[in-house]
């Protein structure tokens, strides 16, 4: 193999010095070291590591001094991601622009996906294809909802649904299970950190599917509710919520207002934000809208069962008009 070339120290990336770093203090050193790094790091180490010839002596001995220099710094010296962030939060820099400089930050258990984060939403669709539907709910279930909604939508409609039910329907994930998963996609995956860690899988789920287009979202729901009809009603409960309503384009809301009480709808707006409430009021006569106006200073105070039953039955006549073609949501 070819020498390698003694550029200055400030020229390589951390990960090149992180990879001749690793050589010089040999395998058993650089073993131990490995196993406190994420499945990511690990794997650009190993590329860098792959990559190097022979290391030149002088730089050898730069990276050495760097290291040791580094090693002797008070942790509030020390660089990183986390006070990046926090230095752009004292900036006042929106969290969306860090996430474009830095890249997106991390929920516990994603950092454990090393690679797959940066895999191709059609690669990664075509691997899990080949897993058992609740691996690949695992996987899902674990990456950032953006990402997770493309890798879902790259998948073939029978594995969609089946997937998005077993999403749903998981509560705890296991740290051996996910080393299975890590076995399974070529070891790509690594342990979740505690033996055992709780999943909301139906609020992950009801988020992932908010991310499909509404067609899709409703095809996925359509085919799994035969079946399973109370994990299709929680995942609607959890999607369509009555400040959903807002969406509702004005022929729609006009349409729902005509089949719903006055009273029913005052109790329904009963301490709902003041746009929701525009939202409706705008929608009616200037009559219909002064009478609903009286109903709601009338009431006092309304129990909260009885709100709750109320707004259900506003949210699943418009869900009913959706589907008769009379209401439409936006996009949102």
């Amino acid at each position: 193999m070819a020498s390698t070339s003694a550029p200055a120290l400030d020229e390589l990336s951390g990960a090149r010095k992180t990879a001749i770093l690793f050589v010089l203090l040999g395998e058993d050193v650089a073993s131990r070291l490995l196993q406190h790094l994420s499945k990511r790091e690990v794997a650009r180490i190993a590329k860098e590591i792959a990559e190097l010839g022979t290391i030149d002596p002088q730089l050898a001995e730069a990276v050495l001094q760097d290291y040791y220099l580094t090693a002797l710094k008070s942790p509030a010296e020390r660089g990183g991601a986390d006070l990046a962030r926090k230095l752009l939060a004292q900036a006042e820099i929106p969290v969306s622009l860090m996430d474009q400089l830095l890249g997106p930050e991390l929920r516990p258990g994603e950092e454990a996906l090393g690679p797959l984060l940066e895999t191709k939403p059609e690669l990664l669709a075509r691997a899990l294809q080949e897993e058992h539907p609740q691996t690949a709910a695992l996987v899902l279930l674990h990456l950032p909802v953006e990402r997770a909604g493309e890798v879902l939508a790259a998948m073939p409609e029978d594995a969609q649904s089946e997937t998005i039910l077993r999403m749903a329907t998981l509560k705890t994930v296991r740290g051996e299970v996910l080393g299975e998963v890590a076995s399974s996609l070529h070891e790509r995956l690594d342990a979740a950190g505690s033996d055992r860690e709780e999943t909301d899988g139906m609020e992950r789920t009801a988020s992932l599917l908010l991310k499909l287009a509404r067609a899709d979202m409703k095809r996925l729901l359509d085919a799994l509710e035969p079946d399973h009809p109370e994990e299709v009603e929680q995942l609607r409960s959890r999607i369509f919520t009555f400040d959903s309503l807002i969406l509702v384009d004005d022929v729609g809301m006009q349409s729902l207002l005509r089949q719903v009480d006055t009273q029913k709808l005052a109790r329904a707006l009963k301490d709902a934000s003041a746009e929701l409430s525009e939202r409706f009021l705008g929608n009616l006569s200037e009559r219909a809208a002064s009478m609903l106006r009286e109903e709601m200073e009338f009431l006092t105070q309304v129990a909260p069962n009885e709100q709750e039953a109320v707004r259900k039955e506003i949210i699943d006549l418009a869900i009913k008009l959706e589907a008769e073609g009379t209401l439409s949501f936006s996009a949102g």
